[in-house]
């Protein structure tokens, strides 16, 4: 059974995306406008934590201080292991933190966020599992003018697109977690960027 996302708009936009993958290979899986966000908001002085590790977390690297990178699939993380060393990159912490925990705040994935100063950070990156449990952790390691970038937005941010699986006039798939998140960076500026696919979201702290 075709999907209802399946119509022309969407089939279009895959295409898009499928060239520009293809022809920047380097750059992270995200969309098109979430990369240039990122270009003009990444400063050379900048730390930060990356949750859920990819192609990303070179690309990061690159334009950082320090990037602490933590994933939870091993397989993944050797490849991602063996990318970082095979490009000499020394300013990155890339750590395998397990997520099997059936309570996700206290699993060493989740947790790690917590070893953080409070304010210390100038972004997080949120792109892997239990999301709206390191979103709500992240809030507060934050500095003011740092930013929180959450991947696949429109699953649990209302907000109107036409990326499929969104949460937009859907409040009862909103979990409490995610309303309380949403409370708290209520007064934060926000960059909504979207390719027709999938939508993402920078929080910046004023």
């Amino acid at each position: 059974m075709i999907q209802k996302h399946w119509n022309l708009r969407y089939i279009k936009n895959r295409i898009q995306n499928f060239y520009f993958e293809k022809k920047h290979k380097d750059y992270p899986w995200i969309n098109k406008q979430a990369i240039i966000v990122f270009e003009n908001l990444l400063l050379k002085d900048d730390i930060g934590v990356e949750f859920g590790s990819g192609s990303s977390t070179i690309w990061f690297s690159k334009k950082v201080k320090h990037l602490t990178s933590i994933e939870d699939h091993k397989e993944w993380f050797d490849k991602i292991n063996k990318q970082l060393k095979e490009e000499s990159i020394d300013n990155t912490t890339y750590l395998f933190k397990k997520s099997e925990n059936s309570i996700s705040q206290y699993s060493e994935y989740c947790s790690y966020v917590d070893t953080f100063k409070d304010e210390s950070l100038d972004f997080i990156v949120i792109d892997g599992k239990h999301r709206v449990t390191i979103a709500n952790k992240a809030v507060s390691k934050i500095k003011k003018g740092g930013f929180i970038y959450l991947d696949d937005s429109q699953r649990y941010i209302p907000k109107k697109t036409d990326s499929p699986h969104s949460v937009y006039n859907k409040l009862d798939k909103i979990t409490p977690e995610w309303m309380f998140f949403i409370k708290e960076i209520k007064s934060w500026r926000k960059i909504w960027t979207t390719d027709g696919v999938n939508d993402a979201t920078f929080f910046i702290k004023k």
